[in-house]
């Protein structure tokens, strides 16, 4: 069949199909740009910098979902142009989404649980975990990468581990505990760093416990040395650090304590000389 062998009404109505569709198929590509950049637009103005992996995730869903509207109405108005009748196709398209939801149950399930644990900002990309899923595994370590269907974790023998969302039964972020503060403190040298340091440490568990502040978590590490002293970070978590740091000048006792003692670690001779230099952050 030809051109030719048509009437002209017939060449008219082909003619404008393919103008429609060619109208529709721009149309649909102009509104999904268009929707694209108010995507990145809205998530770049109302977020953040520190949340920029949960971001990037809501980002990425939220365009799937708007490529996906429009596709399924562009097809839609598509099949309408070429006077296809589009109930039977919704009827099957309805039928075979519910048959594969049936089937993929557990990846609506991962999916579901991913997004409202993407939503309550339960943790992020960079804390510290533990988490235990439905059959009582513990999956210990730093959280790698949030997807709506799964997360990644590094434990701590460096094991790259993939723990399904819907799977995750209850979840322990260690790096939202809620204070912590911190300073550091510069000492003479008086015999090894794992002396110095485990003499501070002592020293701080006993000012929070004299001041009845047992439920504390202290930490004590090396941040700087020179030739004549070392630098000590000391940090502590508490329900309320701030309020416990001014209560007990968890500082400035560390420093009595230390000139009290002249700075004597290990078996090295007592030197009565206070610290040079003291810094706080």
């Amino acid at each position: 069949m030809t051109l030719a062998g048509l009437d002209q009404p017939d060449v008219r109505a082909l003619v404008g199909q393919f103008e429609a569709t060619l109208v529709t198929l721009a149309a649909a590509f102009v509104l999904w740009r268009i929707a694209l950049l108010i995507i990145d637009r809205f998530y770049a103005r109302r977020f953040v910098s520190r949340f920029m992996p949960r971001v990037a995730t809501f980002c990425t869903l939220s365009k799937s979902i708007v490529g996906l509207v429009i596709i399924v109405v562009g097809m839609l108005e598509l099949l309408n142009v070429w006077a296809v009748d589009v109930v039977p196709a919704v009827w099957s398209a309805g039928i075979v989404t519910a048959a594969l939801a049936f089937g993929s149950q557990t990846v609506v399930r991962d999916i579901v649980t991913g997004f409202f644990f993407l939503f309550e900002d339960q943790y992020d990309v960079g804390d510290r975990v533990e988490l235990v899923t439905t059959t009582g595994q513990l999956v210990v370590g730093r959280v790698d990468t949030m997807e709506l269907r799964t997360t990644k974790v590094v434990d701590r023998q460096g094991r790259f581990v993939i723990v399904p969302n819907g799977n995750i039964a209850l979840v322990t972020n260690a790096s939202r505990l809620p204070s912590k503060i911190g300073f550091t403190v510069a000492v003479p040298w008086r015999g090894d760093v794992l002396a110095m340091r485990a003499r501070i440490l002592s020293d701080v568990r006993g000012i929070g416990d004299a001041a009845g502040k047992h439920d504390a978590q202290f930490a004590v590490s090396l941040v700087d040395s020179s030739a004549d002293a070392a630098t000590f970070s000391v940090e502590i978590r508490s329900a309320n650090a701030e309020a416990d740091l001014e209560q007990m000048h968890l500082r400035e006792s560390l420093i009595a304590k230390l000139q009290a003692d002249g700075c004597f670690f290990g078996d090295a001779p007592t030197n009565p000389q206070a610290p040079d230099n003291e810094g706080t952050h």
